[in-house]
């Protein structure tokens, strides 16, 4: 959600125009309208949002007077912006409305005779200047409450994600329909306030222009990739995926920029939020080792990089699969985030446990990385994840090694070698169907009950 804003921008001089234009834009889609900010090329006189088919021009300056003179010609005098809608400062408003009629007066708006017009032509915004400049800046309460706002609505899809795949794991286990809801909620409540609180962290600190640290690098990356076609198609995809339209062309590349930076940021703040606790077990209260917490730093690491590189992944089977592909990328991307988060996270703190590397033990952490990889992919509970490791326990030996050794592609080896028993294990899943509406209220009243 972040990188379909102007966040990157806020710092900048300037910034608290991009910064009004993202929150009308967030306040109309909450209020149900059909609102999309399309004023990203930059075109000359082009409208920066359309909301239920109404092209608006936004305007936010100290001034009501510096406002409404912005929207008009500096050498001819007339209007910019015919056939738009000019939206305004909340706090400018009725100011704004009584220039406009002064400059219809004079004959300066095309198309425009009746100064009563004005109030069609002059649209209140939802934030003040103001707020606006307070919104592009990081710690005020202004910017909280948007970047608040801005990951609900992100989260509302994790929610039901979430539970539908913390439902089939907990019945794949064999707890009851009662048991898998309540551990669903508490999942998905737990993801979606995660997700709440990682955003608004990471929407705090792009604001302080950490966002530019890497930039250059970054957008250079992608358009080496972007040279090739495929790496063209790559780059559409993935852009059409996490905006929702399709893009192509320079517009994608810099949006997926856009897309690996803030990611990058967001995966950060999560590693550290994640790994806080431990921090604090291990330097105030005493209760685990420092071996301890990297090995539970780690883990998490695993979990939180293996969750975006599933979405991203997910994103991209769409240039696999042209068509039908970009819709089935798009509902993976959200599923691989959390299934590969999942997986990630159980095979990296499973295989932590049962192999202690050397620095020359390069073949194992072949393995290590390729089970992880299976786990994700097959989404293995922790129980499945542990019947695989005793069969492969089974399996390695120093022959075995050689064996492997001498392979041109270890990765194709150990698919061989192994990814049977992780087909094996979800051919014997039962099928799981979320609850009806009567089972899931049920649950939920025997829940309450007992909570009480």
């Amino acid at each position: 959600m972040l990188e379909q804003t102007r966040i990157l921008k806020f710092p900048l001089p300037g910034g608290h125009g991009f910064a009004a234009e993202d929150a009308n834009n967030l306040n109309d889609k909450l209020r149900g309208k059909i609102a999309e900010v399309i004023g990203m090329s930059n075109e000359l006189n082009g409208p920066d949002r359309v909301v239920d088919g109404v092209f608006v021009q936004s305007k936010y300056y100290r001034s009501a007077s510096e406002t409404i003179a912005a929207a008009f010609d500096s050498s001819s005098g007339d209007f910019r912006y015919n056939g738009q809608v000019l939206e305004v400062p909340k706090d400018q408003w009725e100011d704004c409305v009584k220039f406009m009629r002064k400059w219809i007066e004079q004959g300066k708006v095309p198309g425009k005779k009746n100064p009563a017009d004005a109030k069609k032509i002059v649209h209140q915004g939802s934030v003040t200047y103001q707020q606006a400049k307070n919104i592009a800046r990081a710690g005020n309460i202004d910017s909280l409450i948007f970047d608040a706002k801005t990951q609900v609505v992100t989260s509302i899809s994790v929610f039901p994600i979430s539970f539908a795949v913390t439902f089939a794991h907990s019945r794949w286990r064999g707890e009851s329909i009662k048991d898998a809801t309540m551990a669903a909620l508490g999942c998905a409540a737990l993801s979606g306030s995660t997700m709440i609180l990682t955003g608004v962290l990471s929407a705090q600190l792009l604001r302080t222009g950490i966002g530019a640290f890497g930039t250059t690098s970054v957008r250079n990356g992608v358009q080496s990739i972007s040279r090739t076609p495929a790496g063209r198609e790559i780059a559409r995809r993935i852009a059409t995926v996490s905006l929702g339209k399709s893009v192509a062309g320079a517009a994608a590349v810099n949006h997926v920029s856009r897309l690996l930076r803030t990611n990058a940021i967001t995966a950060a703040v999560a590693a550290i939020g994640t790994s806080t606790p431990d921090f604090y077990r291990a330097a105030f209260k005493r209760s685990i080792s420092w071996q301890q917490f990297g090995k539970n730093t780690a883990i998490n690491a695993a979990g939180v990089i293996t969750g975006t590189a599933g979405w991203i992944g997910g994103a991209a089977i769409g240039s696999v699969f042209p068509g039908p592909g970009t819709v089935i990328g798009g509902l993976l991307g959200g599923v691989g985030s959390l299934g590969a988060g999942i997986g990630g996270t159980t095979a990296a703190k499973f295989l932590a446990d049962k192999f202690v590397k050397d620095d020359s033990e390069r073949l194992i952490a072949r393995l290590q990385a390729e089970i992880e990889q299976l786990a994700s992919k097959y989404m293995l509970t922790e129980d499945e994840l542990e019947y695989v490791i005793t069969k492969i326990d089974q399996t390695i030996n120093p022959k075995w090694l050689r064996r492997m050794f001498k392979q041109k592609d270890p990765s194709i080896f150990l698919r061989v070698e192994f990814e049977y028993l992780f087909k094996a294990i979800v051919r014997k899943r039962p099928k799981v169907s979320l609850p009806s509406v009567e089972q899931l209220e049920r649950a939920i009243d025997e829940i309450r009950l007992e909570s009480t």
